[in-house]
């Protein structure tokens, strides 16, 4: 019965690894280059306050470096896909 619930699973496993692999590799590609967006940003941000004497709207572009810094949604991306290796791993251990 274990055997034929593993050949059942069997392409539903390898389906989901070759996704989480592809997303792991999105994920690293776009952290780098949202990375240094995200310092432009922040640059621009400086300048505008500093310049420009427009704080309100140099926050919002703080604001915005870091949502797309590696500490803002790059992170919710890699949270989720790690959990979906984990459920794919959970799949793999039946």
């Amino acid at each position: 019965m274990r055997f034929l619930i593993k050949l059942f699973l069997f392409p539903i496993t390898l389906a989901l690894t070759i996704l989480v692999a592809a997303c792991r590799l999105l994920c690293q590609l776009s952290t780098m280059v949202l990375g240094i967006v995200a310092f432009v940003c922040f640059v621009i941000a400086l300048g505008t306050m500093v310049l420009l004497q427009d704080v309100p709207e140099g926050l919002r572009l703080m604001g915005l470096a870091w949502l797309i810094s590696p500490f803002g949604l790059p992170l919710i991306a890699a949270f989720l896909v790690e959990l979906l290796g984990v459920f794919n791993d959970s799949l793999k251990a039946i």
